[in-house]
């Protein structure tokens, strides 16, 4: 099917590459059909776009946690794992939401400012029946390891 991406423009979306979020995202519960994107010709995206299905300007970017240097060991409830219909844990994977805050850098270089990452809210898909939600609250330890 082809998508008219307000960020991305006219994309095709192949139906069964869907993530389902059944909820919706907090602040976003109408949308709930998203499609992953990463720019053409790079064999291991870092930095991938999650593009609403069902609102055409609702757009986030999106990475794999271990990019950021983070590994998450979280707790899912029976709700959570009846949402994301995962029966086997290997079949989870976790994305972490990117953005800028939008403020200036000192030179007045807003696109310039740094990424920040939403850790404590992280993305979670059953890669096998393309189901997700949103982890909200977690609680963070941080390690530091000396290399």
């Amino acid at each position: 099917m082809l998508f008219n991406s307000s960020l991305l423009g006219p994309v095709e979306v192949d139906e069964s590459t869907v993530i389902e979020f059944p909820h919706g995202l907090p602040a976003f519960e109408a949308c709930r059909r998203f499609k992953l994107f990463h720019e053409d010709g790079q064999d291991a995206p870092r930095v991938f776009w999650m593009q609403s299905l069902d609102q055409a300007d609702v757009l986030f970017s999106v990475v794999d946690p271990a990019a950021l240097g983070l590994r998450y060991e979280i707790e899912l409830s029976a709700a959570e794992l009846d949402a994301l219909a995962l029966v086997r844990a290997e079949d989870a994977a976790l994305l972490v939401m990117v953005y800028k805050d939008g403020e200036a850098r000192e030179d007045g270089h807003p696109l310039l400012s740094p990424l920040k990452a939403n850790v404590r809210n992280p993305l979670v898909v059953n890669l096998t029946t393309r189901r997700a939600l949103q982890k909200t609250g977690l609680a963070c330890d941080i390690v530091f390891h000396n290399r």
